[in-house]
Formats: structure tokens, C-alpha cells, sequence
């Protein structure tokens, strides 16, 4: 987490000790003549317990700042802070040299929605072509505040709103180039839709391979980035709506889960509202997706697993009560995504665990009965699967 501007050293120290209890690291905001005047001011920022450091309002590109930004990301390297620029120009390489820069922000992110509408659908098909090509940017995705641009106006104080459909705010944070990709709204507002947490957690933060599959300069980008075995892709439209068309060419043999959220019928209309479904695809699948104005998609891909007979080391269990409407499944590892699947392979539900959860009960009364379902699981030791009848 980050504390902006207008953190106090009253309370810093023991946030940052409370959050390491919960293995949560903490930036630290501060402007950059404190740390370019005081030698000392990295340092004493690192005593108060935080990992990295948010550096703003540079506002200049000349030598002389490009100097300020290259010796406070030396001096951060030495410490072994983590760094943020913000209010800076466009990186140059410079995360090369020193892989503890994060991000840059140079871009018109998240929080200009402020005071103007520069924060828009058109503008996030325009820089990613052409900004984020430099480099790593800070937007600071996350709005769960989302109109369309008809509906919009900046909010100068208070809770801004943001353009575009929810499913194009999530799909922010696989097409831009951001390791460290903020949550930018209350936390109490993620609690009221795990669907869109359950997919933003896991996200990850670096990426072992980049595809372009469709896109075009200021109207459209469909992308796919590789993880390890896991595959996201991203699909995001201007302020016009369109059909975009997802090859799956670039998975390997198999089938696999794909997890999908999108815009629906109704985000033409609500630009809060997203359809969330499990289909099932391959190498020779296609799909043709409807984006409404200003909308997205974002879809998880995972290895499908075929067969029951998976063998662990492990005890993993499923098992239903008598009335045949709850079902507990154990593991001595913890547990993560869970599919609950029938013998045709349709999708019923998507669970994600807690962190650190070895055993959890689901409501399945309103499964159709009289049928065998699997349960594929992902744990720390492996993929598992059990089975039950309804």
C-alpha cells in the first residue's frame, strides 16, 4: 500500500510494523527537493519501516531533474527501497540500470478525472501504443465508480467517478504496463464484488510473454501476457462499441478453464455491470466478444484438469451433508481457485478461498440433481480433484 500526501510521522512507524505483521509492505510519499537537499531522507524514511518510496512533483524533464531522479533511485538501490516517480517525465531505461524503480507515472492517470476528462476511453487506446512504449507508467487504475462518458463530470472534492464499464477498468491491469498496478478505490467498495477481487488478486505483477492478438491505434487492443502456465488477455474499446474476435492459437495443446469477465447487454445502459461466466477453449478455439462503448473483457486461462485419478501426497477430500446442500472440501494444503464442474464439463462455480484456507463449506442447493460433478482444485502441492454426487 501507499500513503500519499499527507501522511504524519505520528502514526507511519506503526502502520508499517502492523502491516508487516500481515506481510503487507508500505510506500512512502514525499517530494522530491526532501531526499535531493537531505542525504539523510531516504534513510530515515527506510527507519520508519517503509519498503519503497513514492517521489512526486518533479514537473520538469530537463537535465538537471533527470540527475534528481537518477541519484534518488541510486540512493534507493543502496538502501534497498523500492521507488516510485511521480510528476515526472517519461522513463528512458533508466529501471534497467536500477530494476527497484517501479513505475513512472508520466501519463494522465486515474487521478486527473479530478478536475478534467483527459482520463478518457479514446486516451486509453492512445498511450499505450505510444507512452507506454518508453516504459512502465502509473495510472492507478481500480474505479468501481464507473459511468459512461455521457454521465460524466470531474468530481473536485469528494469520490470521483471514471469512464468507461467495469470490465474495461479491470482490463487496465493486463494491456497497461504497470508492475506495481494500483487499487485506487475504498476498500470497502472491493468488498462488495468479489468476482472482480477474485480476479484482480491474481493478477500478477510481471509477465513472462507479451502477444498482441488485434488492435489499432486509438480504437481497440486485444493482448494476451503469460505467467508461468497461466494466460490473461485484454480487450478494451474507445468510446465506440465493437465485436472483437479472440484466437486462441497461442495456447498450447490441451484444454483449458477460461475465466471471463465482460460487458453484457446492459453496460450499454449501467456502466457498473459485467457478466462473469467459465468456458471452456483450446488451442483451435475462437470467440467473439461484444464490447459495449468504452467497454473491455478480461479473461484467466488455467490448465484444465482431464482425469480424476490425480495423484497426491496430500489428503484432499469432498464431501456433501445429508440433505445434499452443502459441500465441504479439506486439504492439507491450502487451497486456492476451486471449479466445481459436471461430467459434461459445464462450469457451475468459481471459488476463491481466503488466504491461507485449508477447508471452506459452499451452498449447492441450487445445483441440478441427480448428477456426478468434480472438483478441481489448485493448492500449493498441486493441482487436486474430487468428485460427488448430488
Amino acid at each position: 500500500i501507499t500513503l500519499d500526501a499527507g501522511w504524519s510521522t505520528d502514526y507511519a512507524a506503526q502502520l508499517c510494523q502492523y502491516a508487516a505483521t500481515k506481510n503487507v509492505k508500505v510506500f512512502l510519499w514525499d517530494f522530491i527537493n526532501l531526499p535531493v537537499m537531505n542525504s539523510n531522507r531516504l534513510a530515515q524514511l527506510k527507519a520508519l519501516g517503509a519498503a519503497g518510496v513514492k517521489i512526486d512533483l518533479i514537473e520538469r524533464d530537463d537535465q538537471i531533474a533527470n540527475n534528481w531522479v537518477e541519484l534518488i533511485a541510486q540512493r534507493c538501490a543502496e538502501l534497498g527501497l523500492m521507488v516510485i516517480f511521480h510528476g515526472v517525465g517519461k522513463p528512458t531505461g533508466l529501471e534497467r540500470t536500477y530494476p527497484n524503480i517501479v513505475n513512472f507515472e508520466a501519463v494522465r492517470g486515474a487521478e486527473c478525472l479530478k478536475w478534467d476528462q483527459t482520463a478518457n476511453p479514446d486516451y486509453h487506446l492512445e498511450f499505450p501504443f505510444i507512452r507506454m512504449l518508453a516504459g512502465p507508467l502509473d495510472y492507478t487504475p481500480g474505479s468501481m465508480r464507473n459511468v459512461h462518458v455521457s454521465q460524466f463530470s470531474p468530481t473536485p472534492t469528494g469520490i470521483p467517478m471514471s469512464m468507461g464499464t467495469r470490465s474495461h477498468e479491470l482490463a487496465m491491469y493486463i494491456l497497461f504496463d504497470q508492475p506495481l498496478g494500483y487499487l485506487c478505490d475504498s476498500p470497502t467498495e472491493y468488498r462488495k464484488f468479489p468476482e472482480v477481487m477474485g480476479f484482480l488478486s491474481k493478477v500478477p505483477t510481471s509477465w513472462d510473454e507479451t502477444i498482441p492478438l488485434s488492435a489499432k491505434v486509438g480504437e481497440h487492443a486485444v493482448l494476451a501476457k503469460r505467467k508461468g502456465e497461466e494466460w490473461y488477455v485484454a480487450a478494451m474499446t474507445n468510446s465506440q462499441a465493437r465485436q472483437v474476435e479472440i484466437d486462441f492459437s497461442f495456447l498450447p495443446e490441451g484444454d483449458y478453464f477460461a475465466e471471463v469477465l465482460r460487458d453484457n447487454e446492459f453496460s450499454d445502459v449501467n456502466a457498473k455491470i459485467l457478466t462473469r461466466e467459465v468456458i471452456v477453449v483450446n488451442s483451435s478455439s475462437t470467440r467473439t466478444i461484444n464490447l459495449t462503448k468504452a467497454g473491455g473483457a478480461v479473461l484467466r486461462i488455467n490448465n484444465l484438469v482431464t482425469s480424476v485419478g490425480v495423484e497426491t501426497k496430500s489428503t484432499f477430500t469432498v464431501s456433501t451433508d445429508l440433505a445434499r446442500t452443502r459441500l465441504t472440501i479439506r486439504s492439507d494444503d491450502n487451497l486456492d481457485t476451486i471449479y466445481i464442474v459436471n461430467a459434461m464439463g459445464r462450469v457451475y462455480e468459481v471459488i476463491y478461498p481466503q488466504e491461507n484456507l485449508k477447508e471452506i463449506n459452499t451452498n449447492i442447493a441450487m445445483l441440478p440433481s441427480g448428477q456426478m460433478y468434480l472438483v478441481y482444485c489448485k493448492t500449493k502441492g498441486g493441482q487436486r480433484v474430487g468428485k460427488f454426487l448430488k
